[in-house]
């Protein structure tokens, strides 16, 4: 959870709010985007100008036009707000509607949520929005390998990031660590494309609330 000093919602473009609002819900000057879990389970992100609350939960909030099999990109991020502050600074991915799926994944995404997405966007391209930070990219990873059917477990020691995949053990530098490097290291490929913000900002939502 980010307590944040921004302008908010209202800041974003029209054209961008216009496309995802209907799976928006507006309480005063609050966004909340709604999480849903195959259950039929639901958890709340809220966004307004000094707060965004992002939950841990399984399910996931979903925005797409048209048939599922349709769609040629499908956009993972953490949250919601991070993939409309993407789409501020990349409207032109919204240009052709039944052509992209975007997906808020939570603070802790799983196996679960990326089998059910590819399943259900089997034709489609997936690009991650996670942070730029360590965390987002070992999740950039954990969901290339949970979409292969695979897992591996990572752990951080001083300035290395350990991993152990298959029953062997891969030792990444923590300024070098990448999915691309990741792959590399341990003979995956996911197809996968990474967008992380320019300079020295961790995610969309940051790039956003600080230019």
């Amino acid at each position: 959870m980010f307590p944040l000093t921004d302008t908010g919602p209202p800041a974003l473009d029209p054209g961008v709010l216009a496309f995802f609002m209907n799976r928006i819900a507006v309480q005063g000057q609050v966004f909340l985007f709604s999480y849903q879990d195959q259950q039929g389970g639901t958890a709340t992100e809220y966004w307004s100008s000094g707060l965004h609350l992002v939950p841990a939960f399984a399910g996931t909030w979903l925005v797409h036009e048209g048939f599922p099999a349709q769609v040629r990109h499908l956009f993972l991020s953490h949250s919601a707000a991070d993939i409309l502050c993407f789409c501020q600074l990349r409207p032109d991915w919204l240009t052709v509607p039944g052509n992209v799926a975007f997906a808020a994944l939570g603070l802790l995404a799983t196996a679960s949520q990326a089998r059910f997405l590819k399943e259900r966007f089997a034709n489609a391209k997936v690009h991650t929005l996670f942070d730029a930070g360590l965390t987002g990219r070992v999740t950039d990873c954990k969901i290339a390998l949970w979409r292969a059917g695979k897992d591996a477990a990572f752990r951080v020691m001083d300035d290395t990031v350990q991993i152990t995949y298959r029953r062997r053990k891969f030792n990444i530098p923590v300024s070098a660590f990448s999915l691309h490097r990741f792959e590399k290291a341990v003979a995956l490929r996911s197809n996968i494309r990474t967008h992380k913000p320019k300079g020295c900002f961790g995610s969309y939502h940051e790039f956003f609330v600080d230019t």
